[in-house]
């Protein structure tokens, strides 16, 4: 799709909310809470405990940046359907091609 001054792949939005959903996916999916194991791996359980909240605190973390992605995979995919109604609507306008006469010499 294209306008004044600009140029849309409107496949590429619909590939990039797809691809950012996956990711989501993918972190929803995963918990970094049951990587450490037991205590007993460590030998301490401080060391433990440290790791512990690092994951915890990590995976919190990655939550959040996961549900802003996927509103960001959300904003992506409603703009394609915009861009596709726009030009489609756009489209349905023309009876003839307004270039036409241009490219014939007419």
């Amino acid at each position: 799709m294209d306008g004044p001054g600009f140029h849309v792949d409107v496949d590429k939005l619909e590939e990039a909310a797809t691809g950012i959903r996956e990711s989501v996916d993918g972190q929803r999916n995963f918990e970094l809470r049951g990587l450490c194991g037991d205590t007993d791996l460590y030998g301490h359980a401080g060391v433990h405990d440290a790791l512990m909240d690092l994951c915890v605190r990590w995976s919190d973390g990655l939550d959040t940046l996961t549900d802003d992605a996927g509103a960001i995979a959300d904003t992506l995919a409603r703009a394609a359907v915009a861009y596709r109604l726009g030009d489609g609507a756009a489209a349905r306008t023309f009876t003839a091609d307004p270039g036409e006469e241009a490219v014939t010499g007419g």
